[in-house]
């Protein structure tokens, strides 16, 4: 058994963060009390982590002392503890100040109960200078660990060897049972709906694209990719982006987790795809969201309306549709995007609008919606956390597919990172269940420009 001590950037990120202690020692400084009061007024995902807690702690205060500790489902207990006046900080960290910081009241929360237990304290925190700060102490301190993953998606091309004659046969049977195949990798293993580069072992030259399934039986096989047309005269430029878009393409698939570096194509392959297939009326309407995080210093309020407000942030969803339209218009594509420019009708990105083919808002709109027989596109979903992206797809209705595209190593939150951030971690824990509902792909060569795909690689 341990005690740990929280940070209140925990609970935001993960607002059940209780039950993943099991029968440990769980201590909320009282100080965190005051700043989830600060959040919970908000309507952005810190209130709603900060309202969501405050509930479940609510319903621990109605069983017991939480000052003498409530026991959690889990088996463990929950404790409050105040700031103890007995223990004292070092000068440089703000004792001789009017108010001292709350980072520090935590860790003074911390020296108190280790003082007084036998058992070992750790100061959990995703503040890397909170946990520096402990350490200094004397305290144990670690991230949170819970929602810690490592990809196991084929960031670098991977391919997979099979015997001598296995793609001659492919191409005429077109589907073949998964066997006799290898890789490089000894622990690589496919899972449902992966998209795979096939090898001749005996001539490499020789090669076919595949997407792995399992039929009820949960016995593999691989399906070939047939030819594909463009899709608003956008036409893969190498096979990860075929594989996007097979994909979304694909209504046997319901979410699709699209990752990649900066332009790789992930998100103009995405809408491209999506609005393709609202067009041909497979879905009613497409919602594309993106979380309002500042690259840098908040701007602050903007002027205007509502709408004007969150354009800036909307601008590359913007672009990026308009250039799609630009590419009908100028006689590329086909399907019904191509019928609707060849029927006289003036398509503009406003009439899709009008006609609520899409919508586009920011995501603190779309939170509390039930979205049925529509695509859901959410970009730059790195910058969400696991409990957002939980609380996001578990509003799907019936007839709905979810996009979440984004780059796992440009995250703008100063307390995730590529292997705990929610696009990582919702990925990886849909590939592993094997429940064939979900394509997990990384997207790993920049195809913007020469120049951005260079700056990815070496800046």
């Amino acid at each position: 058994m341990k005690n740990f001590v929280l940070d209140t950037n925990v609970i935001i990120y993960s607002p059940n963060c209780l039950e993943t202690f099991e029968e440990n020692n769980v201590i909320i400084p009282s100080v965190i009390l005051e700043e989830l009061d600060n959040f919970k007024k908000n309507y952005d995902p810190r209130g709603f982590a900060a309202r969501q807690f405050s509930r479940q702690l609510d319903e621990l205060r109605v069983k017991g002392d939480l000052l003498k500790g409530v026991q959690t489902g889990s088996g463990g207990h929950v404790f409050v503890r105040f700031y103890d006046e007995k223990i004292s900080l070092p000068r440089e960290m703000g004792a001789y100040r009017e108010k001292t910081p709350a980072d520090n009241i935590i860790l003074n929360v911390a020296l108190s109960v280790k003082k007084e237990s036998n058992l070992a304290t750790i100061v959990v925190s995703k503040d890397i200078n909170v946990r520096i700060k402990a350490n200094i102490l004397g305290i144990e301190s670690e991230d949170y660990y819970h929602n810690k993953t490592v990809s196991t998606v084929d960031e670098e091309g991977v391919f997979i060897l099979v015997p001598s004659g296995y793609i001659d046969r492919l191409y005429k049977e077109k589907i073949l049972p998964a066997e006799g195949y290898r890789s490089d990798d000894e622990e690589f293993t496919p899972h449902a709906n992966d998209y795979l580069l096939v090898k001749n072992e005996a001539d490499l030259n020789q090669s076919a694209l595949v997407q792995y399934r399992k039929d009820e039986k949960n016995e593999g096989f691989f399906h070939l990719l047939g030819k594909m047309e463009d899709v608003f005269g956008i036409r893969p430029r190498n096979h990860k982006q075929r594989f996007l878009m097979e994909a979304i393409l694909d209504q046997g698939i319901d979410i699709v987790f699209a990752m990649g570096i900066a332009g790789s194509g992930k998100t103009l392959v995405s809408l491209a795809c999506a609005l393709e297939m609202v067009l041909e009326e497979r879905y009613k309407r497409l919602i594309i969201a993106r979380p309002i995080i500042p690259m840098g210093p908040d701007p602050g309020a903007l002027p205007g309306t509502e709408f004007e407000k969150v354009r800036p942030w909307l601008q590359p969803i913007y672009d990026n549709l308009e250039f799609l339209l630009d590419n009908l218009a100028n006689g590329s594509g086909h399907g019904k995007g191509k019928e609707l420019f060849s029927s006289g009708r003036d398509i503009t990105l406003q009439y899709l609008f009008d006609s609520k083919v899409i919508e586009v808002q920011p995501l603190a709109y779309i939170r509390g919606r039930s979205v049925s027989n529509g695509i859901f596109m959410i970009d730059e979903a790195q910058n969400l956390t696991p409990h957002e992206i939980k609380t996001i797809v578990t509003r799907a209705g019936e007839n709905t597919k979810i996009l979440l595209t984004g780059d796992i190593y440009q995250i703008d939150s100063p307390y995730m990172t590529s292997t705990d951030n929610g696009l990582a971690v919702a990925s990886e824990k849909f590939r592993m269940s094997d429940q064939r509902v979900s394509a997990s792909l990384f997207l790993d060569k920049g195809e913007r420009s020469r120049l951005a795909t260079i700056a990815a690689s070496i800046l």
